[in-house]
C-alpha cells in the first residue's frame, strides 16, 4: 500500500508528580471557573472530554466552542471573544501539541495586556498528540510557565492534582 504501519519509536512517560488524566484536568478546571465562562476547547480529545464533562453536569454547551479540526489555533480564537467579550471570562483548553504548533499566538497574548482573569491559558502537556494517533511531542521537555513568562504571560503555574 501507499502507507507502511507506524509504530511509536518512544512511549511519552510524564514526569514524576504529574499523575492527574486529562479528563480529571478538565473536570477541575470547570469546577474552578463561573458557569459563565467561555471555554474554547482544542482540536481532539480535550474538546470531546469538555462536551463529555458538560453532559454529565447537565450543562448546556452555548458557552463553550470547541476547535474541532483546527489544531493550534484554539488561542487566536479565545483572544478573538476575550477581546469581544471583555467582561466575561475566557478559558482556553490547549493541549501541548497543540500549542507547540502556533507558539507565536502565546507571544501575541501575552503583550496584548488582557485584564487579569479574564483570558486563562490552560496547557494539558500529555506529552503526546493523543487524539491523531498518540505520537509523542516535546511537551515533557518544555517550561510552559517560564515560556508564558517570557512571552508576557502575568502569571504562570504547573498543576500536578
Amino acid at each position: 500500500g501507499t502507507f507502511q504501519k507506524y509504530k511509536l519509536r518512544t512511549e511519552a512517560t510524564s514526569p514524576e508528580g504529574l499523575d492527574m488524566v486529562r479528563e480529571e484536568a478538565v473536570e477541575e478546571i470547570l469546577e474552578a471557573f463561573d458557569r459563565k465562562a467561555a471555554f474554547v476547547g482544542t482540536t481532539g480529545f480535550l474538546s470531546r472530554e469538555l462536551y463529555e464533562l458538560r453532559v454529565k453536569r447537565g450543562d448546556g454547551h452555548q458557552q463553550d466552542f470547541l476547535c474541532v479540526g483546527n489544531m493550534g489555533h484554539t488561542l487566536s480564537l479565545a483572544m478573538g471573544i476575550a477581546g469581544a467579550q471583555p467582561d466575561r471570562p475566557v478559558v482556553c483548553l490547549d493541549g501541548d501539541g497543540a500549542c507547540l504548533m502556533h507558539m507565536g499566538s502565546m507571544a501575541v497574548a501575552g503583550l496584548a495586556g488582557r485584564r487579569p482573569g479574564r483570558l486563562v491559558h490552560v496547557v494539558v502537556n500529555n506529552g503526546a498528540h493523543d487524539s491523531v494517533g498518540g505520537q509523542p511531542t516535546v511537551g515533557f521537555g518544555v517550561d510552559f510557565p517560564a515560556l508564558a513568562r517570557a512571552c508576557g504571560y502575568r502569571d504562570a503555574w504547573v498543576v500536578a492534582s
